[in-house]
């Protein structure tokens, strides 16, 4: 992908995160207009969304929805999301494009509020992987949120790609029978 294209998709993502600044229009008392929709919002903890367009954050895997930890017992995926919108804490967000997720035909991008580096945060809050097969860059923080036993690793679970290759295993099985 082109330098120039790159850097367009930034400023583009980073724009789509400001409220639409409308003037009100004079519309009578009886008219009712259709409410707002958020034009950024937080899908998982590794996922964003700015206006129809979804982003993968760089380097990370958060647990999936429908994921469990503990036996069946602890469902970490809403508490990453709610951990990553915490750290956003209604800041504008802007995602720096690094690559394309062609499976999913979707960008892969590094992601900031104001100057702190979101995936840093949810790593080391122990809110999700270091991705190793995208990038290394979140190991260190991942190896200190495991010694602190923090979010994830506080408890017994899988990592999502192993929790997603037994999801396929047990679909398979299921299948086969």
């Amino acid at each position: 992908m082109s330098v120039l294209r790159l850097g367009i998709l930034a400023i583009v993502l980073s724009l789509a995160f400001l409220p639409a600044a409308g003037a009100q229009s004079a519309l009578d008392d009886d008219t009712k207009s259709a409410p707002a929709q958020p034009r950024f919002r937080v899908v998982e903890g590794d996922t964003v969304k700015f206006g129809p367009q979804l982003v993968a954050m760089f380097g990370i895997d958060a647990p999936d929805k429908g994921q469990t930890c503990d036996d069946g017992q602890w469902w970490p995926s809403p508490l990453a999301r709610k951990a990553l919108e915490g750290f956003i804490s209604g800041r504008p967000v802007t995602c720096r494009q690094v690559e394309l997720d062609v499976r999913n035909n979707r960008p892969v991008a590094q992601c900031f509020a104001g100057a702190d580096d979101l995936q840093e945060k949810m790593v080391s809050a122990g809110w999700a992987w270091a991705f190793v097969r995208q990038s290394d860059r979140y190991v260190p923080e991942e190896r200190d949120a495991v010694i602190r036993k923090v979010g994830v690793h506080g408890h017994r679970c899988l990592s999502p790609w192993e929790w997603r290759a037994q999801q396929r295993l047990s679909n398979e099985k299921r299948q086969g029978q």
